[in-house]
């Protein structure tokens, strides 16, 4: 499937490709051809029209809204746009009935804004346990053995250091037996591999990653289930009492614009081909790490878009890679490598070779 992308067509749509090796999707995606014109169309349709035009802004915030809907295979209404994964997850986690007594869980080591939005339910009384994953080929087994008596899972989808990708339809299940909520940020994950968001209770993501939308818009889809025990703390006229929907004002109709035109291109590319593709350039990334002798963090069984590699200085690596003209990211302890379906194997090839480089410099 993935050998059917034109990838050297595809390279053209991104110019900046041809001045550097951009391995940093996970940090912020390339936008994708004809974003910031469709952003400009929302903003020439009220210059021209003023508020007559809202039944076009109308219009393409429901279509957009079908595409995500497909894309995350969740129903439209289960959808709240927010302005970022953040904002969606904290307004979530502001509005659940969850006091002292009620237990809730974490990764030690997720996200930093996955764990602080679970701040005001620790504030309420609630107990947040925060789980060690000494090992990443079983960080899904780590948390489902913190559940018994847990009454909420917050979690990465994909960790944000290491890109190990949860199981998610084991956590679900192991969620549903305990009938614990589970709630998950899918940033990492949504445009670089399969999300079924009807798994979680709670799914959040934003757009400028690997779905390549710029930023300003987020989005949570909330299960009926969950939606029914809402009790939204933000209210405004988009979400008056008793309304338990989380979206209280006017949605970002530039950045629901944009996101349009990105899912556009992704559409006619095939969402397949390019999970599949992200799938053979993490793989084949990992493959050529690990032959020369580098340690990845991310298990081969549970990734998605990202290689982690374990350094002893990764921002000095990143530095060292910049000077090169390799774009990646330093996160803890880890370097961060992610290829999307525009990247090449030539890609690849000059990365391994920097770092092959810099390490026989350092020994």
């Amino acid at each position: 499937m993935a050998e059917t992308l034109d990838v050297d067509r595809i390279r053209r749509d991104f110019p900046h490709l041809d001045r550097c090796v951009y391995l940093n999707t996970a940090a912020t995606g390339l936008a994708a051809p004809g974003t910031g014109e469709a952003a400009a169309r929302m903003y020439a349709e009220m210059l021209a029209q003023g508020y007559d035009a809202q039944p076009l802004w109308m219009a393409e915030r429901q279509r957009v809204a079908g595409q995500l809907a497909r894309l995350l295979n969740v129903a439209p209404d289960w959808l709240d746009f927010a302005s970022s994964s953040t904002d969606a997850l904290t307004r979530a986690m502001q509005a659940l009935p969850l006091t002292a007594g009620h237990r809730v869980v974490v990764p030690e080591d997720d996200f930093p804004s996955v764990k602080a939005a679970l701040d005001g339910l620790a504030a309420r009384g609630a107990r947040v346990i925060r789980v060690p994953v000494p090992d990443e080929a079983a960080r899904t087994e780590a948390l489902i053995a913190a559940l018994p008596g847990a009454d909420l899972l917050a979690v990465s989808h994909v960790h944000w250091e290491t890109g190990t990708r949860v199981d998610l339809p084991r956590l679900a299940a192991a969620c549903r037996a305990e009938g614990t909520i589970l709630a998950v940020d899918g940033v990492h994950a949504v445009g670089a591999v399969p999300v079924d968001a009807s798994l979680a209770d709670l799914y959040v993501t934003s757009f400028f990653k690997w779905t390549l939308a710029g930023f300003g818009l987020g989005l949570s889809t909330v299960s009926p289930g969950l939606r029914a025990r809402l009790e939204p703390r933000q209210r405004g006229y988009a979400n008056p009492a008793p309304s338990r929907h989380l979206a209280h004002s006017h949605a970002n109709y530039p950045g629901i614009f944009a996101l349009g035109a990105a899912l556009d291109y992704l559409d006619a590319l095939g969402h397949g081909r390019i999970e599949a593709r992200v799938a053979q350039l993490q793989a084949e990334l990992t493959a050529r790490l690990s032959e020369a002798r580098f340690s990845v963090a991310t298990p081969r069984d549970a990734a998605a878009g990202i290689v982690a590699l374990r350094l002893p200085d990764p921002e000095a690596t990143a530095l060292a890679l910049d000077r090169q003209g390799i774009r990646t990211s330093p996160r803890g302890a880890m370097l961060r490598l992610s290829p999307h379906f525009y990247n090449s194997s030539d890609d690849l090839a000059a990365c391994c070779a920097a770092l092959v480089a810099l390490a026989g410099q350092d020994s």
